[in-house]
């Protein structure tokens, strides 16, 4: 199309001084005349194109050109690249590295993306995974996989994708469980066996009300009191908001706020060992040790077979 070309043309002369209009017959798949009316048509349009004959010579732009300010600001110009490195960051559309870099180029702005996301952990990468899905909502095709719940039992769940969620720390996929007739939040990390159905769905009202999507309201909490020793502070500081942490002058730190309940603190606390020390509530310090006690006389036992 007359108009891609156009764009093409620019992008070139953008991304380097000069070429001949030869060269640019060549590039665009189009005759050396054509090319001539083309620079006639940007020429009438504003752009400042020029010819210059002789040895060195060839078609160019003004060195200080970029796409008239008129158009977009600089605010919305940032605004536009923004969104589209973010796009980009997540492979929204393989096309998008390829705008981004056109659009960068008449913005008169190259540089790195202010965003980059890698989908892989340290033991397996999840992002094979993470486009199937993208893949499925964009087409609205039901998806099949095996889950593992909180308390480790698998089931087979047929799912209409709608929503890819990142949430302390993790993906989520939100969407309508046929096999539970409800709509849920499903950890990417927790999936198996994923596969894109030929079952086409059309997209519901999007409810935030049932189960998966708790309000924080509703979940009960424990005013946790913690020293925990600096060494271990990385994990602290990646788990719990800063401003319930501080740091004490025996060099420890003390994580002070309401959590929510349940095993999951238990368990954190634990895995923390001998580095973490409960100063309250004491319902918390008893369960504690009550687990402490039902380890040992586990392995107390094992060691006496």
């Amino acid at each position: 199309m007359q108009t891609n070309r156009l764009f093409d043309i620019i992008y070139i002369l953008l991304n380097q001084e000069r070429i001949t209009a030869k060269a640019l017959s060549a590039r665009c798949e189009v005759s050396i005349r054509t090319i001539y009316r083309d620079i006639d048509r940007l020429s009438q349009a504003g752009i400042p194109i020029y010819t210059q004959k002789g040895a060195g010579g060839g078609v160019g732009l003004l060195s200080d050109f970029v796409l008239n300010k008129v158009l977009l600001d600089q605010k919305e110009r940032e605004t536009v690249l923004q969104a589209l490195e973010t796009m980009a960051a997540v492979n929204i559309e393989t096309t998008t590295v390829d705008v981004l870099q056109k659009l960068s180029a008449f913005f008169g702005k190259i540089s790195e993306p202010w965003l980059a996301i890698d989908l892989s952990t340290w033991y397996e990468t999840s992002d094979q995974c993470f486009d199937l899905l993208k893949r499925a909502i964009f087409d609205t095709k039901c998806v099949r996989f095996n889950y593992f719940n909180s308390k480790g039992d698998i089931s087979t769940r047929e799912v209409e994708p709608m929503q890819l969620v990142f949430k302390s720390m993790n993906w989520y996929l939100k969407g309508y469980c046929l096999t539970k007739s409800d709509f849920r939040l499903f950890k990417l990390s927790r999936m198996t066996s994923l596969i894109i159905s030929s079952q086409q769905f059309t997209r519901r009202e999007m409810v935030t009300t049932t189960r998966p999507f708790v309000d924080s309201r509703e979940i009960e909490t424990v005013h946790l009191v913690m020293e925990v020793a600096a060494a271990v502070g990385y994990r602290v500081y990646d788990d719990f908001p800063v401003d319930s942490i501080s740091k004490l002058a025996s060099g420890y730190l003390l994580v002070d706020g309401e959590f929510p309940k349940g095993k999951w603190l238990i368990s954190y606390i634990l895995s923390l060992g001998e580095a973490a020390k409960v100063l309250s509530p004491t319902s918390l310090k008893k369960e504690l040790v009550e687990k402490v006690e039902s380890m040992r006389q586990l392995y107390h036992e094992q060691t006496n077979d």
